[in-house]
């Protein structure tokens, strides 16, 4: 029996779970020793990829370390779970989340009228330009000067009796948004996080699901501290979004959120992920 037909007759999950009982481990043993929790590991082994809280990325980091853990190719995990979940044709591409393009005013019809005073004032200042412009058509055409036997040109418009009789209002243009920050692809094909602390806060990485570091950090700590490195997810937690600023694979992104804000950003090698904070500004709570 060929590879692909013994992948066909045995599931992903029946295959991890066979391994595990054959290594006389239970879940519980299995969470100490990989720091996957126990829901994660019995969804992996059901086949249960929506129970991830940041998607398909949790969920190839996951398998590739329970497989390690069991024994088995970490190749071989994702190849069975590529079969058995192909991608979809029409799912969209990830990568950074676009900047938010300004749109143009639109008229408000429940608004109130213009007073009849300003009106009549623009219909007069229209009357005048409009007025204007016809004496000086009329002057340059010398329908004012004394009558001449000879017959007179026809007048000439030019550009400025053209900009003269069709004088507006300006049309107010909406302004272009920025594009949005982006960052290269690592050559090994991972991602990397440098963090650097403006102020004292409390912050939680984890790399491909697992805790790489919580706890308070300071400003003066050294670069090397501040440096972590995923094959595919990091995740950077904190309760004050403004003290934190994030740079992923030697690309400047910025402050990760605003001030005292709770906020939780990810990226993958693919762009940025969007995920959900999942601890409180001290610090508690499960991690994802």
């Amino acid at each position: 029996m060929g590879i692909a037909e013994e992948r066909q007759l045995v599931t992903l999950g029946k295959w991890l779970r066979v391994a595990r009982e054959a290594k006389g481990v239970s879940l519980e043993d299995a969470e100490s020793l990989t720091r996957i929790k126990v829901r994660y590991l019995r969804a992996l082994e059901l086949g249960d990829y929506g129970a991830m809280q940041a998607g398909e990325a949790q969920v190839r980091g996951f398998l590739r370390r329970y497989a390690t853990f069991l024994g088995l190719s970490p190749e071989e995990a994702i190849a069975r779970y590529e079969e058995e979940v192909p991608p979809a044709a029409d799912a969209p591409h990830p990568g950074p989340v676009p900047a938010t393009v300004s749109q143009p005013r639109s008229m408000d019809l429940t608004a109130p009228p213009r007073p009849i005073g300003l009106q009549l004032a623009l219909i007069a200042m229209v009357v005048v330009i409009l007025g204007l412009a016809a004496w000086w058509i009329f002057a340059r055409s010398g329908l004012f000067d004394s009558p001449d036997p000879s017959p007179s040109p026809s007048p000439v418009v030019t550009p400025e009796t053209v900009s003269a009789a069709t004088t507006a209002e300006p049309t107010e243009v909406p302004a272009t948004a920025a594009p949005a920050a982006t960052f290269p692809a690592s050559a090994s094909g991972g991602v990397t996080l440098t963090l650097e602390l403006l102020e004292h806060v409390w912050v939680r990485v984890l790399t491909d699901g697992l805790t790489a570091y919580e706890g308070l950090m300071a400003p003066d700590l050294p670069i090397e501290s501040r440096t972590w490195t995923a094959e595919e997810l990091v995740i950077v937690e904190t309760g004050n979004g403004a003290g934190v600023i994030a740079t992923i694979n030697g690309q400047l992104q910025g402050a990760i959120g605003g001030r005292g804000e709770l906020c939780a950003r990810g990226w993958g090698p693919e762009g940025e992920f969007p995920v959900s904070p999942s601890t409180s500004s001290d610090g508690s709570g499960d991690s994802p």
